[in-house]
Formats: structure tokens, C-alpha cells, sequence
């Protein structure tokens, strides 16, 4: 294949990416207590999260080796799908950032905890939950259930901020589930921005490629985010053509 459109298709890719996250994103922000379909984001995020992976993974291989790899050499014989083993071969070529706005970037890349939750959740949802009714509707026998992780990991969530009695609490109470909702949803996109601002300030100053500042068009949706902004956007009014104004 041509050298030429193979460089301009990473450009397509980062950017793809970048739109299926901020999509993942808006889908956590609709679900409520009226709104119990999480197959959206476990989509949109499971592949943007394989997108900007690989897309990175890429990036470097072509750093060492001077050209882009094929599939093979990209995936070393692992399911294309995987985020689990994606994300630990990130976390291989990301360096700590000697920027005090940036210090905590690495740590939220390697170490923490919902994040990996989350990616394992989503590498299940890619590699083989995605069909989870149908495989029970063909009589497949399916353990991992998408959906239902992630419920926990919202459960996670609110019990460390509310507390666990507390949360209960809540939770008894009719009148307060559409607070927890909106709560949980706030609680994993803040997490989720700051996860992928980190990633993207690799780009900026990381050294996994010295092509990689060639994107920051491509990435500036989560690479520019302040701190006073996470947590703060809506993804639910913007459409993919349009550059995300937060407030």
C-alpha cells in the first residue's frame, strides 16, 4: 500500500478516535434512571480507546523501526480487540511529564484504579461480550456481562464519594436515584477526561514518537482541558464537526 496514504490514514485515525471518545463520553451523560442502554458507550468507548491505542502503538513502532507496522507485528499474536494489553503496551511508551500542571498524568495512566476497571470492562465488551443476548439467544454460554461491570463501577464510584451508608441511603430513597445517576455519570467522565487529557499531552511532551506533535489538531478536544473544566462539559450538545467549547 502506498507509504503516503498510510501516514495520512493515521492522521483519519487519531482523529476517528478522538470523535469515538467524545461520543462515549455524551452516551455515559444519557443514562439515567429512564435510560438503561450502556451498549453506546461500551461501543463508542471501547473503540476509541482501541483507536488512539493502536494509533500510538504505531506511532512508535514506526519511531524504531522507520516505517508503520502490519498487524502482526502491531498485535504480537494478541486480539485485536484487547484494551487490557493495548493500554499495558501504552503504559510502556509514556513517560512521566516534568510539568507541574502535568505531574499526576502518569500516575492516572499507570496506576489507577477505575481506569483499569473501566479498560478491562471495555476489552471483555470488545473480545467477547459485545453479544451477549445474542450468544444467549443461539444458546452460547456467556459469563461476562458488559453492562453489568459497569454498573458496578458506578456503584464503586458513589460509594467513595457519598460514602457506602450513605449511599444506601440513597439509594432506598426513589426520589434520590436520578441524583445518583447524574452523579455517577459526572464522577466517571471527570475521570475519563483526566485519563485521556494525560494521554494526549503525550503527544505534547511525551517521547513515544518525535512525529506525535503533528496531531495536536487532532487531539486538542482532550489535550487542552483545564482543571477547573473536568467535569464540567456537556458532550451531549456537540456534534462531531464541532470544536468542543467548554465553559
Amino acid at each position: 500500500m502506498n507509504e503516503t496514504y498510510r501516514n495520512i490514514a493515521v492522521v483519519i485515525e487519531i482523529g476517528n478516535s478522538i470523535k469515538y471518545l467524545r461520543n462515549g463520553l455524551a452516551e455515559i451523560q444519557k443514562i439515567s434512571a429512564a435510560n438503561d442502554f450502556y451498549d453506546p458507550l461500551l461501543m463508542y468507548l471501547s473503540s476509541g480507546f482501541e483507536r488512539i491505542f493502536k494509533s500510538m502503538l504505531c506511532l512508535n513502532f514506526k519511531q524504531k523501526t522507520g516505517r508503520l507496522p502490519n498487524y502482526k507485528e502491531l498485535m504480537q499474536g494478541n486480539n485485536g480487540h484487547d484494551i487490557e494489553y493495548l493500554k499495558n503496551q501504552i503504559e510502556k511508551i509514556c513517560i512521566p511529564v516534568d510539568r507541574p500542571f502535568a505531574s499526576m498524568d502518569y500516575d492516572i495512566i499507570t496506576k489507577d484504579e477505575i481506569i483499569n476497571s473501566i479498560c478491562k470492562t471495555l476489552s471483555e465488551y470488545g473480545r467477547r461480550a459485545r453479544y451477549f443476548n445474542l450468544d444467549a439467544i443461539l444458546g452460547t454460554e456467556q459469563e461476562f456481562e458488559a453492562q453489568k461491570e459497569w454498573e458496578r463501577i458506578e456503584t464503586h464510584v458513589l460509594k467513595d464519594f457519598f460514602g457506602e451508608r450513605n449511599f444506601f441511603k440513597m439509594l432506598s430513597n426513589p426520589k434520590k436515584i436520578e441524583k445518583l445517576y447524574l452523579k455517577s455519570n459526572e464522577l466517571l467522565v471527570s475521570k475519563l477526561e483526566l485519563f485521556l487529557r494525560a494521554i494526549t499531552r503525550q503527544f505534547i511532551f511525551g517521547n513515544f514518537s518525535s512525529e506525535s506533535n503533528a496531531y495536536l489538531f487532532e487531539i486538542e478536544a482532550f489535550s487542552d482541558i483545564e482543571d477547573s473544566q473536568i467535569g464540567k462539559t456537556d458532550y451531549r450538545q456537540f456534534q462531531n464537526h464541532e470544536k468542543i467549547k467548554r465553559l
